[in-house]
């Protein structure tokens, strides 16, 4: 900026030795045009403003990432799809980062696994459509199995449209079918599950190798706990080694070993 006013105030005294006439109005011409020159240069020196939302949107989504609850591990053919938010369905990721109120979608047979930061993961196929809530996994159709190495974090539950189950430290399978009329399955492959019923703190405890079968309307636990049944060896072992959501991946199901033991023991 001094540079500037240096020059303008050389230009100036030149131009009054120069001229004889109408000195005094040439002066104040001068004058005018270095003023609008100094204003030119503050204006062109003034730096661009910082659009304040850009910023502040990408911080944000900076830290929304720190809410992150589950993260997409793995992705068996498609389609697979996600619905992070309020936001519309896009095909899903590995290594996306998913939080409460997140849904993911399988389609045909296409499968996916998710684990959650508690310790819990979780495979889908099926045409299913499951959403994570706090606690709790909200799984609305298709198939899931899921499991959990060593102690959870904090207790999770499968919330399906038959009822509440329970997962204590275990590897259990839910199948709803497309039908609504079907019943919801509830199996064990390994470890307790505790069934119950949306609107009651009542339980039905099925070990492994056991399985039930819930139909829609149901609102008797007790009956309920009379229809927990064990699953026959060989029926179990045809399962086990037909499961798209066991075997269909490429890295095996932590927990098969203790399935093996518990198909094992069944007669």
């Amino acid at each position: 900026m001094q540079h500037v006013l240096r020059g303008i105030a050389i230009a100036l005294r030149g131009r009054s030795k120069t001229i004889s006439l109408n000195g005094q109005t040439l002066t104040i011409a001068l004058l005018i045009a270095g003023g609008m020159a100094l204003a030119g240069c503050e204006q062109a020196s003034t730096p661009e403003p910082v659009e304040p939302a850009q910023e502040t949107q990408s911080v944000t989504d900076s830290e929304g990432q720190t809410d992150a609850i589950a993260t997409i591990q793995a992705i068996v053919a498609n389609p697979v799809s996600v619905t992070l938010g309020q936001g519309e369905p896009e095909p899903a990721q590995v290594d996306q980062a998913m939080a409460y109120g997140d849904q993911i979608r399988t389609a045909d047979q296409a499968l996916a696994e998710v684990g959650l930061v508690n310790g819990a993961m979780f495979r889908i196929g099926g045409n299913a459509a499951l959403t994570l809530q706090p606690s709790q996994l909200r799984l609305d159709s298709g198939q899931m199995i899921t499991w959990v190495e060593g102690a959870l974090a904090e207790p999770i539950e499968i919330v399906t449209p038959a009822g509440i189950a329970g997962v204590r430290g275990t590897t259990v399978f839910v199948n709803i079918e497309d039908d609504p009329n079907a019943p919801v399955e509830i199996f064990s492959w390994e470890g307790e599950v505790a069934f119950r019923l949306a609107d009651s703190e009542n339980e039905v405890v099925l070990s492994s190798g056991e399985q039930l079968f819930i139909y829609p309307g149901e609102r008797d636990i007790e009956a309920l706990s009379q229809q927990v049944q064990p699953l026959d060896r060989a029926v179990a072992q045809e399962r086990l080694e037909g499961s798209p959501l066991i075997n269909g991946f490429s890295s095996p199901l932590p927990t098969r070993p203790e399935i093996e033991a518990t198909v094992d023991a069944l007669e």
